[in-house]
């Protein structure tokens, strides 16, 4: 089966806390990716991604994902750990289990395109 770029999406209001909406593109492949997960964000001026944290244990309930993430276009600041970054185009980072990651729109205009790999692991203690 042959998915479309039109089939998939949702808009997350308020995504992990962040300001706006961002629009979430899931990439499903009838359950055969798992225990990775493929998505796109397009979070447009003034949206974001609220910082958030994935626990190895996975104590706030919300998975223990490991993420990948590569700027597909516009400009952004990310989230990684206690620092923040510029990126841009072309820029890709891991987000490990147990370090806060988020994803801000810094562009006035342009809508950030991001592709984001989130890898599911077994919570310690399972």
């Amino acid at each position: 089966m042959i998915e479309n770029e039109r089939d998939g999406r949702e808009v997350l209001v308020a995504m992990r806390g962040g300001p706006g909406a961002v629009t979430v593109r899931h990439f499903r492949f009838e359950g055969k990716g798992a225990p990775a997960r493929f998505l796109i964000l397009d979070i447009p001026p003034g949206a974001a991604e609220g910082a958030h944290t994935h626990f190895a244990d996975d104590r706030n309930g919300i998975g223990a994902y490991e993420e990948f993430y590569y700027v597909i276009a516009g400009r952004g600041l990310a989230t990684l750990g206690e620092e923040m970054f510029p990126v841009g185009p072309g820029d890709y980072w891991h987000a490990p289990l147990d370090a806060a990651r988020g994803l801000a729109n810094a562009d006035p205009a342009e809508v950030l395109k991001v592709h984001l790999t989130v890898v599911l692991r077994e919570p310690a203690g399972s």
